[in-house]
Order: C-alpha cells, then sequence, then structure tokens
C-alpha cells in the first residue's frame, strides 16, 4: 500500500522542504502538493527516480519497507545517506554557479577584446590605400617608435604626429 507514501517518507525522515525542493528542482509549494498524493505514481517520473535514489531503492514497494523499518542503526544510515546526496546536490549547484560564473567572466573579456580588435582593424582599414610595403614599414617604425615608452612619450609622439599632418596639409593645399 503506497497511500501518501511521499508524506510518510518526508515525515519519518524529518526531511526539511526546502532541502527537498532544491534537490528534486521543484517549489516548495510543489513539494506540499506531493505530500498530499494519495499514489505515489501521481508524481513524475523524473522526481520519482529521485526519491528513489535518495533512500537507494528501486520501487515505490521498497520505499514502503523503508517505512516499515524499525532498526535505528538502519534509519540512521538512510539519514545519512539523504544528508549526504542534499550536501552534494548543494555541492553540485554551488561548482555550476562558478562554472557560470567563470564562463560569463571569459565572455566578457572575449567581448572587449572583440571590440578591440574591430576598433583595431578599423584603424587599419585607413591603410587601404597604402601599398603594402609602406604599411608594413610605418607600422614597424610606429611599434618601434612606441614600444616601451611612458604615456608621456607616447602623447608627446602624438603631438609630432599631428605637427607632421599639418604640415603635409598645407603642402598639398599649396601645390
Amino acid at each position: 500500500m503506497t497511500t501518501k507514501l511521499f508524506e510518510r517518507l518526508v515525515t519519518k525522515f524529518s526531511i526539511k522542504v526546502n532541502d527537498l525542493a532544491k534537490y528534486l528542482e521543484i517549489s516548495k509549494a510543489t513539494i506540499y502538493n506531493y505530500r498530499n498524493l494519495d499514489d505515489f505514481s501521481d508524481i513524475p517520473n523524473d522526481k520519482q527516480m529521485k526519491i528513489f535514489y535518495l533512500f537507494g531503492k528501486e520501487s515505490a514497494e521498497e520505499l514502503q519497507l523503508v517505512l516499515d523499518e524499525s532498526d535505528s542503526d538502519l534509519l540512521a544510515q538512510y539519514i545519512n545517506r539523504i544528508s549526504s546526496i542534499f550536501k552534494d546536490s548543494v555541492q553540485d549547484k554551488k561548482d555550476s554557479i562558478a562554472s557560470l560564473e567563470s564562463l560569463t567572466n571569459a565572455v566578457n573579456e572575449l567581448t572587449q577584446e572583440n571590440v578591440s580588435l574591430k576598433r583595431q582593424l578599423l584603424a587599419l582599414s585607413k591603410f587601404d590605400s597604402v601599398d603594402e610595403f609602406t604599411r608594413t614599414i610605418i607600422l614597424d617604425k610606429v611599434a618601434n617608435i612606441i614600444t616601451g615608452s611612458n604615456s608621456a612619450s607616447i602623447h608627446e609622439f602624438l603631438n609630432y604626429l599631428d605637427i607632421y599632418s599639418a604640415y603635409s596639409d598645407k603642402n598639398k593645399a599649396a601645390k
């Protein structure tokens, strides 16, 4: 007889509704609904399997035998098993959250890198009209100038480039 089997198991082993809801991945309200069910088979199969696993059993009939058990050592083993499974379940969720946070951080870093690369590509596209040889020499020269420079030196270099740009524009206009 499996009448209110779930309710009787929860009561006999003093299983906390919060722990059970987390383990079964359902709401506390659903736990209360399950507790009110007359027939254990009315619980969805995937949740039944998790309940069977919780007690190390494979059928509702075996769970019924757990309820009839009175050996205190055996009951303590069930309680230890339940506690261990709940603890492992919570740890798995914490690990999943940490993994998710790690993946989120990696996605954010890659997004920033992508934005930076797009900006660099846009800047380099301005060299499209310059032949490959000249472009390579100019970029190598700029890289040599700014490598190891502090921000003040780089700022000074950019000022020289602005001066050269103005000078070049005037020469182009004069021609």
